[in-house]
């Protein structure tokens, strides 16, 4: 199966730039913890015309953060991530008590994750 493709505007850039500005706690706290992997992660990456909040874009992993904003755009997020998937990325979702309250959890699937593709 061929991996669809998609060309960023550089408008996404702009936005991006005013993400990774405004990154939530939660998100700051994963970050930290992604940059201590053997994978090189971009944080607030753009694969248009949505926002990934983090990505390794060597393993086509896109690591989502939700919000309790998220319960309301539930039809978008599904949307996106089959967007995302018919590129070749793989989604990865936690929300934001996930991530604060078993952050070790969440970095081992992420990890177990890029174990499944050879990368660890």
């Amino acid at each position: 199966m061929a991996i669809a493709r998609h060309k960023n505007k550089p408008q996404d850039y702009v936005r991006a730039s005013a993400l990774r500005h405004k990154s939530s706690n939660v998100e700051h706290l994963l970050w930290r913890s992604l940059r201590q992997m053997p994978l090189k992660f971009r944080r607030q990456h753009p694969i248009h015309p949505y926002i990934a909040d983090f990505v390794c874009l060597k393993l086509r992993l896109v690591v989502e953060v939700d919000g309790f904003s998220h319960d309301a755009t539930q039809d978008y997020d599904r949307r996106r991530d089959i967007y995302m998937r018919r590129l070749g990325y793989t989604v990865l979702r936690f929300n934001n008590n996930d991530v604060m309250k078993n952050l070790e959890g969440v970095v081992e699937t992420i990890l177990r994750e890029a174990s499944m593709q050879g990368e660890i």
